[in-house]
């Protein structure tokens, strides 16, 4: 199956600093989703994060989709800012593009200031090629064929 997939970075509020006196938006690969779990699904934003080893989302999304959170597998596993953070593993589907696929992902309590879910290396980053065009604002995602 040849799918590629063809998305803009979305903008998002940034503060002026010092550093950067001009700087009022912030341009980021987040894509929308669907989270499936059987007849249950949302809607949701995800960021594609090359440096996130596996995809996590938010405890409540997966509350939507009919998951008891705790009963997951628990992995605890340390953020970007060093922060202890406490995952619950769940099988689902996601949805991008059209395109279906299975996917192993955390729901976590702790990331209520992230405005958006994490798409990372195992679950998203093996099943696509992901071009980031910075230049352009694209993203370009390709199935790999396995």
């Amino acid at each position: 199956m040849n799918v590629t997939l063809k998305y803009d970075y979305l903008k998002y509020p940034a503060e002026p600093s010092e550093a950067f006196p001009r700087r009022f938006s912030a341009s980021r690969p987040v894509i929308p989703i669907r989270l499936i779990k059987g007849t249950k699904d949302v809607r949701y934003h995800a960021i594609i994060d090359s440096g996130a080893d596996l995809c996590i989302f938010h405890a409540q999304i997966g509350e939507v989709i009919g998951l008891t959170i705790e009963s997951g597998k628990l992995l605890k596993f340390t953020g970007i800012s060093g922060q202890q953070l406490t995952a619950y593993f769940h099988d689902l589907e996601i949805e991008v593009g059209g395109y279906r696929f299975d996917c192993y992902a955390g729901f976590s309590r702790e990331m209520e200031n992230m405005p958006y879910g994490l798409l990372g290396q195992v679950g998203f980053f093996d099943l696509f090629n992901v071009v980031f065009d910075y230049e352009k604002q694209r993203i370009g995602l390709k199935l790999k064929n396995k």
